[in-house]
């Protein structure tokens, strides 16, 4: 293999497939990375056995030809280049890197011991915005259990039902769903339950990018393409609960305040509830007032009173504060609406005028 491509390309590239190597392998070649001229391009990819990433980059090619290389050591060196041609060439069971005054050789191991990474048929396919499901993922993935022995909640499931797309993760303590149309869809409904680890590479591939995401899936993986970069993923197996069963039918409270100060207070409240991470929100119909308190042995307490629009009476409940606030920056209205039925059931948080996202976290029983 014999091949010039510019600093920048290359530097990209191996960001975008170096990030799920793990220094714990203990076969060798998953610790590199694997380059291959393809159609006058340079294939660089990487794999942990459960997920596996490919990009390219665009590449003057004078010699076909294949290898793998160790990632931390070509990434830290391509990083410290300057920002100008490079020549690469593989020589003798080592991979030649020039550029300028730089000549370095690291040692390779061939590509025939690289794991085969999957080419899913297309089959059962749909297209996504990338803005769209990014800004999904993020409002959703923190709910997903970091618990492996269950390890469907430790997934984010995927569930297709028409023209819509709902993401979901739970903990069983709080559960996220947000809801997106499908742009392009040749698959029958379906629900696929997909790796965290999984579903936040894919958030970050993605960027800031203004494109289409083709999703392909089988009956064991799935694939995400974006931008001329896949990533492949296994899928977890089992059943998804069936969570809408949680959520309650109706609230008769119904709270709307301003995000932003909902999240000033909730910071200012949480330094008093470092324990147990409990804050109390008290509400008031005939005050119009959210009140949020807590209270540490060792530390003092926090009251802060928010004007707030209150329907359905007075009460409180207790909730974690850090999972109440999980969820706030996604949310893109100003105001939020924080429904209840009482102190021993679920709280749902929404936007304010939206029905497209829901956020239910479970109380504290006092």
């Amino acid at each position: 293999m014999k091949v010039i491509c510019t600093q920048e390309n290359l530097k990209q590239g191996l960001l975008i497939v170096g990030r799920i190597i793990s220094s714990n392998n203990t076969l060798p070649v998953l610790n590199n990375i694997l380059l291959r001229t393809e159609n006058g391009l340079l294939n660089i990819s990487s794999t942990n056995l459960e997920i596996a990433i490919t990009t390219h980059i665009r590449c003057k090619i004078e010699e076909e030809g294949e290898t793998t290389v160790l990632a931390k050591t070509i990434i830290e060196l391509i990083n410290n280049l300057p920002n100008q041609n490079i020549n690469i060439e593989t020589i003798s069971g080592e991979l030649k890197i020039e550029a300028e005054n730089y000549h370095t050789s690291i040692k390779t191991i061939s590509s025939e011991e690289f794991p085969l990474i999957p080419n899913l048929e297309k089959i059962k396919t749909f297209s996504l915005k990338s803005d769209e499901i990014k800004n999904s993922i993020n409002q959703v993935v923190y709910a997903a259990s970091k618990n492996q022995t269950q390890p469907e909640l430790s997934g984010v499931l995927f569930k297709i039902e028409g023209e819509e797309l709902k993401i979901v993760a739970t903990d069983r303590y709080r559960l996220a769903e947000k809801t997106i149309p499908i742009t392009k869809k040749d698959t029958e409904d379906q629900s696929l339950i997909i790796p965290q680890k999984t579903v936040i590479e894919l958030s970050r591939i993605i960027g800031n990018k203004d494109q289409l995401v083709e999703m392909v899936s089988n009956d064991s993986q799935v694939s995400f393409e974006v931008g001329g970069t896949k990533i492949i993923s296994r899928l977890v197996e089992g059943q998804y609960p069936d969570y809408t069963q949680i959520i309650p039918s109706g609230f008769p409270v119904k709270i709307s305040t301003k995000k932003q100060t909902l999240v000033e207070a909730l910071k200012a409240s949480g330094i008093f509830s470092q324990n147990n991470n409990s804050v109390k929100l008290e509400y008031n119909s005939e005050q119009q007032k959210l009140v949020l308190s807590a209270e540490s042995q060792d530390l003092g307490k926090s009251l802060v009173e928010l004007d707030a629009k209150v329907e359905g009476g007075s009460g409180a409940v207790i909730l974690n504060n850090h999972y109440v606030l999980d969820c706030l920056p996604g949310i893109e209205s100003e105001e939020v609406e924080i429904k209840i039925v009482d102190d021993n059931s679920p709280s749902l948080i929404t936007p304010a005028g939206k029905n497209d996202y829901i956020y239910l976290v479970m109380p504290i029983k006092s």
